[in-house]
């Protein structure tokens, strides 16, 4: 009996071989130009909204993803890049591809600024799913079907190399788990199993395990042009996965948690799809800082000695009010270099971008941040410990203090330099992962020192920033500290406490006073009180640590 591996072997083949005729054919090739040809797999129609009234820029994904052989997701991140447009359409009728390309595209939309539909025409499998998961709204078809696996790849070597191979593709398929956890709600283990098992869903399966957010009910526009119609509708070749298709597959083990009587939770129920959602309007901005100015000196007053991490990717967006006068930072690099002797893989970039604005909330609403040129002179100056991490947890892969981490600043920004052991299972993580174009940016935890606000309370700028003990970290995704936190566990979520500003610290225990879940426990012994912090650049963590142990128990 044929392997699943070999059949997906044979079926990659024979796909590829029939790829490249068509492309031949349509592009009159010769034999010679094939080794420079790379096959499509997207295309983008009215990127500069010229086209019918009502119609946004639409991005068609018809075939595999990416891949050696494939257009490279560069590219597709250049071009959905280049596109301003309040929203964007994309249309997936895809049996995967390239996980690797899959993720960059899902970071690239996530960052956009404009809201993202996705529709699933025909098949959204594999690693066509993982696009998917980047829209604001995912609308499945009428018929169409959607897959979610474990990560898989082909590989040569010895033993060890098969093994260090089994140790990545574990944890790529466990990073693929917390994307669907987030999105639909629910364990990262409980998607893993679903991985595990190949699950396929149904449009309307999809829905129920919370992936999707309805099924469309508007009939398919007939005018379309024949090969639009016949590259999203039509089907493929599926015998190179365990089932060949939901009709062949069991029915999958996920249903929503509502009651089926109960009516649909709304989508802010659920983790969210995406970490930074639409930028707020001028007038939103105006609005919360009236809401600021009024509420007097104690309400009102900057969040100096407050922990935060910000990254890159958010200083990239373009917001209401906001200066850009700085230019956007390259993005992370790894080199393999020697030093001293020994081999190491030399990660920096910047960490932090001076005088570009920002998006953050408090419980007046959204104001400005913009960091300073000059805030973070002091704290490198005076040599602090520092640590370099990916997600700002595990364990340290440089350090300051070991020699292995430096820190700098130039026009754009301050920034790092890491020298990180080969040796490290997980830094050969990090750096597949910065070269194959997933992990693109930095983020930093800090304390603010000092700031102020502008005079109608809709800007805040840090002046100086305190990185003493704190980290800088290569992230999946650029994330206000604020919004992110709601797609994380409950331990890292308390974790997170000490970098809330104040502002948003209140407007979280005043929405937990209203939780009728606990409100049945009021009558319980209260909490030990948060101790009292002080209001100047000194450490908080260790205080709150104290006091999360104290509370544990109900975690």
């Amino acid at each position: 009996m044929t392997s699943i591996h070999t059949r997906r072997l044979e079926t990659m083949v024979a796909r590829t071989t029939a790829r490249f005729l068509e492309l031949a054919a349509q592009r009159n090739l010769t034999v010679a130009d094939l080794p420079q040809a790379r096959l499509p797999w997207f295309e983008v129609r009215n990127a500069d909204g010229s086209g019918r009234p009502g119609q946004p820029p639409t991005v068609l994904i018809f075939d595999e993803i990416g891949g050696s052989l494939g257009v490279k997701a560069k590219e597709f991140v250049q071009t959905i890049e280049a596109i301003a447009a309040p929203t964007i359409r994309v249309r997936i009728n895809s049996p995967g591809g390239s996980v690797f390309d899959a993720l960059a595209i899902h970071s690239a939309l996530l960052h956009h600024q404009a809201r993202i539909e996705v529709y699933v025409d025909g098949l959204a499998a594999s690693a066509a799913s993982v696009i998917a998961m980047a829209g604001d709204d995912l609308i499945m078809m009428p018929g169409a079907q959607l897959m979610i696996h474990d990560a898989s790849a082909v590989e040569q070597g010895n033993a060890d190399d098969h093994r260090q191979m089994s140790v990545f593709l574990d944890r790529q398929s466990d990073n693929l788990a917390d994307l669907y956890a987030r999105r639909g709600g629910g364990d990262p283990a409980e998607w893993r199993d679903l991985m595990r098992a190949e699950t396929w869903m149904f449009a309307r399966e999809a829905v129920e395990s919370g992936l999707a957010d309805r099924v469309e009910t508007v009939e398919i526009d007939e005018t379309e042009e024949p090969e639009l119609r016949r590259r999203m509708r039509r089907s493929f070749d599926l015998s190179g996965y365990r089932y060949a298709g939901r009709d062949a597959a069991p029915a999958p083990a996920r249903r929503h948690a509502t009651p089926a009587a109960a009516p649909a939770p709304a989508r802010e129920e659920r983790a969210p799809a995406r970490t930074n959602p639409r930028p707020p309007s001028v007038d939103q901005y105006r609005e919360a800082g009236s809401r600021r100015a009024a509420a007097g000196p104690d309400r009102g007053q900057p969040p100096a000695g407050q922990a935060r991490s910000v990254s890159t990717a958010w200083m990239s967006r373009s917001v209401a009010g906001a200066r850009e006068l700085a230019p956007l930072p390259p993005r992370l690099s790894a080199q393999r270099v020697e030093r001293d002797g020994k081999m190491f893989y030399r990660v920096g970039g910047h960490y932090t971008v001076h005088e570009r604005g920002y998006e953050m909330w408090d419980e007046n609403g959204p104001y400005v941040e913009i960091v300073s040129a000059g805030a973070g002179d002091k704290t490198i100056a005076a040599r602090p410990d520092v640590i370099f991490l990916v997600n700002h947890r595990g364990l340290a892969m440089a350090r300051t203090a070991a020699g292995t981490l430096e820190l700098w600043s130039d026009r754009v920004g301050d920034g790092n330099t890491a020298w990180l052991n080969p040796q490290r299972q997980d830094v050969m993580d990090l750096v597949h992962g910065i070269e194959d174009g997933t992990i693109t940016e930095q983020s930093f935890a800090f304390m603010i020192e000092a700031g102020h606000w502008n005079a109608d309370f809709t800007e805040y700028r840090i002046d100086v920033y305190d990185l003493d003990r704190g980290d800088t970290s290569a992230v999946n995704y650029g994330a206000n500290p604020n919004t992110s936190i709601a797609a994380r566990s409950a331990r890292e979520i308390l974790d997170e406490l000490d970098r809330l500003p104040a502002g948003a610290a209140r407007a979280a225990m005043d929405r937990l006073t209203h939780r009728v879940d606990l409100a049945q426990r009021r009558d319980q012994p209260a909490a030990p009180a948060v101790p009292d912090l002080p209001q100047h650049g000194g450490r908080t963590i260790t205080q709150l640590d104290a006091w999360l142990a104290t509370i544990g128990a109900d975690l």
